[in-house]
């Protein structure tokens, strides 16, 4: 059952989209737990954008991985927070500015799945790269990308408020950490577990806990903003990571045919 969950493109997209988007608009719901389901809703994004990665790196020998996830990541968020000012600017007067903070993350994915998109045209078109998934894949970069940003920016503002982000994230730089957080979290999972003996279903248990890693960082840096509110994020983050990370270890050891422990390196130059 999980196998094919993870396997099955359409589940992760189902996950990343349905799963990201509900979650971060709850984060309006309660001030309490209103964070830590944005940063929920991140991991969501977060699994969904290193499934896809898995995915088109799967037809190169995996030196392309880091590049793709850095350029996603870079269009997300452009994509993030475009999709706020537009949310912002031009529909908070005609909609109400409650529900166009709503609005602002699907306008966010959306311009994130058309700049995947065209990073994907020109890819093919002018660089001549021949891997049939290009389009779907870099245009699902790009919206796990926006939605992932936005989710723990929301988490780190505790609000879906442009002007709340920009305060507690993007003055403060914070979102250049984000980005690194982000990108590392997306392309890891597959870069490290690339090769003959890839397992997709390894390789999501790796990406769920770089995606909870990111999100113990996140709450510790919303401790800054949101004070107490910060410790669901970071006590579920952390223990999700160990779960997950000890999940991980467990399978790469099934995998194996032998482990063994080689020491540690010398003392003295031999």
């Amino acid at each position: 059952m999980a196998d094919s969950f993870v396997t099955n493109e359409n589940s992760m997209l189902i996950l990343g989209i349905v799963g990201g988007l509900i979650l971060i608009c709850l984060s309006g719901v309660s001030h309490t737990f209103g964070p830590l389901f944005a940063a929920l809703g991140a991991v969501c994004a977060i699994l969904w954008g290193a499934n896809a990665i898995s995915r088109v790196a799967s037809y190169g020998l995996g030196t392309g991985v880091p590049s793709i996830g850095y350029m996603s990541l870079g269009g997300g968020i452009v994509s993030a927070l475009s999709g706020l000012i537009i949310a912002e600017r031009f529909l908070s007067k005609s909609l109400g500015a409650v529900t166009a903070e709503y609005i602002g993350p699907v306008i966010a994915l959306i311009i994130g799945l058309l700049i995947g998109l065209v990073i994907a045209i020109l890819a093919k078109k002018l660089i001549g790269m021949k891997i049939p998934v290009m389009l779907r894949c870099t245009a699902e970069l790009g919206g796990a990308a926006a939605l992932s940003i936005i989710g723990f920016s929301v988490a780190i503002a505790g609000s879906l408020n442009l002007y709340d982000i920009f305060n507690t994230v993007v003055l403060t730089g914070i979102i250049g950490l984000l980005f690194i957080l982000n990108t590392m979290a997306v392309q890891h999972p597959y870069n490290a577990c690339l090769g003959p003996n890839e397992d997709p279903v390894r390789t999501f248990k790796c990406a769920c806990h770089t995606a909870f890693l990111s999100m113990t960082v996140v709450g510790i840096c919303a401790v800054l903003s949101l004070g107490y509110v910060a410790l669901p994020i970071i006590v579920l983050g952390f223990i999700c990571w160990i779960i997950s990370f000890r999940s991980f270890i467990q399978a790469s050891y099934d995998a194996a045919s032998e482990v063994k422990w080689s020491g540690l390196w010398p003392e003295v130059e031999q």
